[in-house]
């Protein structure tokens, strides 16, 4: 006989359904119906990698607005003001100025000309090569240098001390991303790091070298090593004021930025990067026209001279095709897929054409959908196509192109990126022909994310030398 107390318990968890499913403010808006009462439906789609396609479906079957969570709804791309976010960005907008990052240019072409090298080696020999993989480790070792002057070595296999980093990253992503759809954070934390499942401790533990490393790197500046006037976004933190009240950040706050810069941007960049070269390898007319524009708008690269990377400087505006396929790289597959909390819903609500939202609810919105709704885009919106940035069918709509977010919250980092992505594509495709695996071409572009987003498996390639 059931006692009176686990009597109680499925009684009140019945209850508590039944209000979630019909009587809660939000039952009249339409839903996976586990989402009325739970976000472990949210975490399982998180850890396949497939939230963002899932809530797309959703959008297609139920319009815009949809229930993602016992509070929360999804909709449109929006925005979150707090005092700190702002104060944050008066402090470190200097360090990440276009100004800033041209004046550390060095060690992105340093590192820039070291993943050249590994693409040498492969020419050389024929050996088909992981393109993914070479530049999600060139990426590292920019953010390495550019965050902590830090040599990860990435780049050489085995060679450094930080092997465990790029894991750590990917780990750290995914705690973040299911953590933060469950209640009790903070025990969710311990009992992750004493799981019986392996890989379960293995994030955390890979997250605790993370952040160990990261401050190291940040006391190593902090204490006077020879690195102290370096031009780097180390420095940038350490000399950062507020404008506005003359206040620094202190050694929590310049650890806890260098390890958000480690974590976001190379993740983000790399992602970028390798789902750019997916999708523009596997259709020889783009290659072609990306080829020729490169080869027809910048001075030719010369070995013998050290020239050996395209400067940033001018890039942006000579390439035109080039930037039609950046953004439509960026509209297919924008790599920053979380949802994102822009506000809590006031007193009076929020009225989303015919839905009215109640308040106090967590209204979340993602790019990922804004890229591909067909009332903006079109029907086409599944199809890299470069040229709907070029022939007028964009034309009004960059506004709806949003990868670094826009206003006050778009990406601090977008010109580090910018930089990393151009000079990387220009460099490249100027310097080696390189051609996707044909058993990797008959695939289709297999995107996934844990709410920073990648090419999903490998991108095989081979590659040879053209004439610079």
């Amino acid at each position: 006989m059931a006692s009176p107390v686990a009597v109680l318990l499925l009684l009140l968890a019945f209850s508590y359904i039944v209000y979630q499913l019909f009587l809660h403010p939000l039952a009249q808006i339409p839903g996976p119906r586990l989402a009325a009462f739970t976000n472990l439906w949210k975490v399982y789609h998180i850890y396949s990698t497939q939230l963002h396609e899932v809530l797309l479906e959703l959008h297609k079957v139920h319009g815009p607005v949809i229930r993602i969570g016992p509070n929360d709804v999804h909709n449109l791309f929006g925005t979150q003001d707090d005092d700190l976010h702002a104060l944050r960005r008066r402090q470190l907008a200097h360090g990440f100025s276009q100004k800033s990052i041209v004046a550390m240019e060095d060690i992105l072409d340093e590192r820039l000309t070291v993943l050249c090298d590994r693409i040498t080696m492969f020419a050389e020999t024929g050996q088909p090569f992981d393109l993914k993989d070479c530049i999600s480790r060139y990426v590292l070792d920019i953010l390495g240098e550019a965050a902590f002057s830090c040599s990860f070595n990435a780049q050489i296999p085995g060679a450094g001390e930080f092997e465990q980093v790029p894991k750590a990253i990917n780990g750290h992503v995914l705690m973040g991303s299911i953590i933060g759809e469950l209640p009790f954070q903070s025990l969710n934390k311990r009992l992750l790091a004493g799981s019986p499942f392996k890989w379960m401790r293995e994030i955390v533990s890979n997250r605790i070298l993370l952040r160990n490393t990261c401050a190291e790197c940040v006391q190593a500046r902090l204490d006077g090593g020879s690195n102290k006037d370096r031009k780097d976004l180390l420095q940038s933190l350490i000399k950062a004021k507020d404008p506005e009240t003359g206040a620094s950040l202190t050694t929590i706050d310049i650890n806890t930025e260098a390890f958000a810069m480690l974590v976001a941007g190379s993740h983000t960049t790399a992602g970028t990067l390798g789902l750019f070269f997916a999708h523009s390898l596997r259709d020889p007319q783009i290659m072609a026209r990306l080829v020729s524009e490169l080869e027809s708008k910048l001075d030719p690269l010369d070995q013998s001279t050290g020239r050996q990377t395209h400067a940033i400087t001018g890039l942006e505006d000579s390439l035109p095709y080039l930037m039609a396929c950046v953004r439509e790289n960026f509209r297919m597959t924008p790599v920053f897929t979380m949802p994102l909390w822009p506000r809590v819903t006031a007193s009076e609500g929020l009225a989303v054409g015919n839905t009215v939202i109640p308040s106090n609810t967590n209204v979340s919105a993602s790019n990922f959908f804004q890229h591909h709704d067909a009332s903006v885009w079109g029907a086409d919106h599944a199809k890299f196509d470069p040229d709907r940035w070029l022939d007028g069918r964009t034309e009004g709509l960059s506004a709806a192109l949003i990868p670094f977010s826009i206003g006050h919250r778009m990406c601090i980092g977008r010109n580090l990126a910018m930089t990393n992505i151009l000079k990387t594509i220009s460099t490249l495709l100027t310097r080696f022909e390189i051609t996707m695996m044909k058993d990797a071409k008959k695939e289709s572009v297999r995107f996934g994310s844990y709410g920073i987003g990648e090419l999903q498996g490998t991108l095989m390639c081979t590659a040879r030398f053209r004439n610079i």
